[in-house]
């Protein structure tokens, strides 16, 4: 028996960062997981991401991630995010993916990440 992963909406996101690897956990209509940033000064740092689960995925990818804990990002647009809660500190980076179009998947959007987490300045 073959077993086919969805590939659309957000059953499709959620298959698709788990096979990534990462282990994911729904809060409400947010995919929520550990994250290890791989490049620029806080390169080994683990925070969460927060991503919204859009109905039309891959079509459109989250409007931007949810970042805890708060880190700012030098480029600006960042807002409160739902996804706070007491003893959690959590900011909305406003910054959709750019050229969507060119790589609708997981594997493109962990690049956007990668790309967003290497503008970061160093920690005080």
């Amino acid at each position: 028996m073959t077993t086919t992963l969805p590939e659309a909406g957000p059953a499709g996101m959620l298959a698709g960062l788990a096979a990534a690897g990462y282990t994911v956990h729904q809060r409400d209509q947010f995919a929520v997981f550990d994250y290890t940033i791989e490049v620029g000064p806080r390169a080994g740092e683990t925070v969460r991401i927060g991503l919204a689960m859009v109905p039309d995925w891959p079509l459109s990818p989250p409007p931007g991630p949810h970042v805890s804990p708060r880190l700012g990002h030098p480029k600006g647009a960042v807002h409160a995010s739902p996804l706070e809660r007491e003893g959690e500190a959590w900011e909305y980076w406003s910054r959709p993916a750019v050229n969507w179009a060119a790589d609708r998947t997981v594997r493109g959007y962990l690049r956007h990440l990668r790309t967003l987490f290497s503008q970061l300045e160093s920690p005080a």
